[in-house]
């Protein structure tokens, strides 16, 4: 039985690690039927919006269709988790409507 091994080089290493870099986001979906907001954070945001629509989270399953309206990255998912939770903790729409507006 015959193994070989190979080595990365420099080059593929740092690529490798790019590639397996993690971004965090908090996001914020909207559901136009309903008029509502939903406020998250997600190490996968096209997997989390996923299900969402599924009806796979309790908590916005009554309101689908949502739609990914707003996000920002984070390094690390407490970073993420951090913001989600200082956006809740306003309990303001109007603080949601400022933050999307000002994206654009």
């Amino acid at each position: 039985m015959r193994v070989t091994v190979q080595f990365r080089s420099r080059v593929q290493k740092r690529l490798c690690r790019f590639f397996y870099f993690k971004m965090f986001v908090t996001y914020i979906l909207y559901s136009k039927g309903f008029d509502r907001f939903y406020v998250g954070s997600t190490e996968n945001i096209h997997s989390r919006l996923l299900r969402h629509n599924n009806k796979m989270i309790p908590s916005t399953k009554k309101y689908i269709p949502w739609t990914i309206i707003y996000t920002e990255e984070f390094k690390t998912r407490a970073e993420a988790f951090t913001r989600e939770q200082e956006i809740k903790a306003k309990k303001s729409r109007k603080y949601i409507e400022w933050l999307i507006s000002s994206s654009k």
